[in-house]
């Protein structure tokens, strides 16, 4: 399978994200804790929901995979513990978006990183990869879901 990667010009994103240890499709109860976390009022600083998978599922045991399940938040939006602060700064950035169910991802990331990556002339920043969920599972059909894969570009 291949997939449409554009590279864009991406502003800063400021993340508060959760901590998540173990495969990846098990995320989706630490989102609900982040969800909880929140008061009322500021979610009008939160602009989306986002993943940083800091490892290769093909290089590291399932149950030992770091994660951060995150929002994607303003600069008024006050972070305390448990939330960790991540930020990913402006620049180049290679976008992958996908239409589909979460399972399509890992072959998403594998494609990107193992077939267009060594032939786009392009290097990766020292900077994980994060996706964008751009609707809600809770109220998208799994075959309309849309998620953007962002791969942090050098120059």
């Amino acid at each position: 399978m291949t997939y449409e990667i554009t590279l864009q010009q991406l502003p800063s994103v400021r993340l508060a994200g959760l901590a998540h240890r173990g495969p990846y499709p098990s995320v989706g109860p630490v989102f609900q804790q982040l969800a909880g976390l929140v008061a009322e009022p500021s979610w009008v600083e939160v602009e989306g929901m986002a993943m940083i998978g800091h490892d290769d599922p093909r290089e590291v045991p399932a149950e030992e995979l770091r994660a951060h399940a995150c929002l994607v938040v303003g600069e008024g939006f006050a972070l305390f513990p448990p939330l960790e602060e991540i930020r990913y700064p402006a620049g180049r950035y290679a976008v992958l978006r996908l239409k589909g169910p979460y399972e399509k991802l890992p072959e998403a990331y594998r494609w990107m990183d193992s077939e267009w990556l060594p032939g786009s002339g392009e290097r990766p920043r020292d900077l994980d990869p994060y996706e964008v969920y751009l609707n809600d599972p809770s109220e998208t059909a799994p075959e309309d879901l849309l998620t953007e894969i962002r791969l942090p570009l050098k120059g």
